[in-house]
């Protein structure tokens, strides 16, 4: 007996709808309310404050007239809001003439309006002049131009205070999204960096191993895969700008040394001086690593004679100097002294890159020789409240 697939046709979802709110005040809600509302409710407090030293008739009901005639001003105020919202994007000369004749006729229209409203005298709770035949030819126009260029004043006032916040949140905006942006591309950049790991060091390494087992030295191979694993791990897990401290780090590059001796048993001499003090400072994960690499590679590889490589780091007036030295000479380019920031090479380069993207001009990378026949790469780092923060 066969089946019948039977196919139900997909019901589209809803789009949630806008609420009234939303619907009303569609870009920079927030910023048109408080604006239209304050400016209004200011003007409000003010005229009604005029009773308290100017004589006036029917008080209680030239109350609720101005609440009437504020109602009518907000509502136009907010007729302007949706005028400059229509031209949003077209450019600020779309903006200024809705400012300019459309704001003129709003202002207009609120002076006839104030005319009507004001040019009675009304009982508490009586607005029933608002049905009647409207009488233009009693109008006081002098008033009412006056008035006019009053309100003209005050929805341009609106205006220019409305787009220059909105200008500014859209900035701000813009700024917020920027620095997504660069911390996206740093983050990357930084990942990109520490994940730079010298092949040959692996190629190295996993020859080793191939030698000690042909050689049936099978426990030097095995602590060899091990503490190879262990630096592969601690290498390649970890954010993009993982922060270590020092006291990890050193004993991170120690294990690399030690899988660097099964190369050079004869040959490499490694030596660590570490002030106490500074084995809590944070300083970014893998940042010597390149400095003990050159070391190992123009210093152990490139000689025949036993090599010397040390390792100190202290504390100096509030900055932290990491230095790592070999037997021998760093060439350093005509023009430079020793005290000058230099680089040749990618891992010097890798140092350099990464330092900039984390503490921008507060850290240095700096190349020397020293008279004892060693040349030293010294990493400064500043106080890791310096980092680069997004705000």
């Amino acid at each position: 007996m066969k089946r019948k697939t039977v196919i139900r046709p997909v019901q589209e979802t809803e789009a949630p709808k806008a609420s009234l709110f939303d619907r009303l005040f569609p870009v920079n809600r927030d910023l048109a309310i408080k604006s239209i509302f304050g400016v209004w409710g200011a003007y409000f407090l003010f005229v009604t404050s005029r009773f308290l030293y100017v004589a006036q008739p029917h008080v209680e009901a030239l109350f609720f007239q101005r609440i009437l005639m504020t109602s009518i001003c907000i509502t136009i105020t907010w007729m302007l809001y949706r005028l400059l919202v229509a031209v949003r994007g077209s450019g600020m000369g779309a903006a200024i003439f809705m400012l300019g004749l459309p704001t003129i006729i709003l202002a207009n229209y609120i002076a006839i309006m104030d005319q009507i409203v004001f040019n009675h005298d009304a009982g508490l709770f009586d607005f029933s002049y608002l049905v009647e035949p409207v009488d233009f030819a009693a109008f006081d126009w002098a008033y009412i131009l006056d008035e006019a260029f009053t309100r003209y004043f005050i929805l341009v006032s609106w205006g220019a205070l409305y787009l220059a916040l909105s200008h500014s949140q859209d900035v701000q905006r813009m700024m917020v999204h920027s620095r997504q942006l660069e911390r996206v591309n740093r983050e990357s950049e930084l990942r990109a960096l520490r994940y730079q790991l010298n092949p040959h060091f692996v190629f190295n390494a996993l020859n080793s191993v191939s030698s000690l087992i042909i050689d049936r030295q099978n426990g030097q191979a095995e602590k060899l895969v091990d503490d190879l694993a262990d630096y592969m791990r601690a290498v390649l897990t970890g954010g993009a700008d993982d922060m270590i401290t020092l006291e990890q780090e050193i004993d991170q590059q120690v294990r690399y040394l030690e899988i660097e001796r099964m190369r050079f048993p004869e040959r490499l001499h490694y030596f660590v001086e570490i002030d106490p003090a500074a084995n809590d400072w944070s300083i970014p994960a893998l940042i010597i690593q390149p400095l003990i690499e050159n070391a190992i590679k123009f210093g152990v590889s490139a000689a025949d004679q036993p090599i010397n490589i040390n390792i100190t780091a202290q504390i100096e007036a509030d900055r932290l100097r990491i230095s790592v030295a070999n037997d021998g000479r760093v060439k350093i380019p005509e023009g430079q002294t020793h005290d000058r920031t230099i680089g040749t090479g990618t891992g010097l380069s890798n140092i350099q890159n990464r330092l900039r993207a984390l503490y921008g001009q507060n850290a240095s990378l700096i190349l020397a020789n020293s008279k004892d026949g060693m040349a030293i790469a010294t990493i400064v780092l500043p106080d890791p409240s310096l980092i680069f923060e997004d705000i």
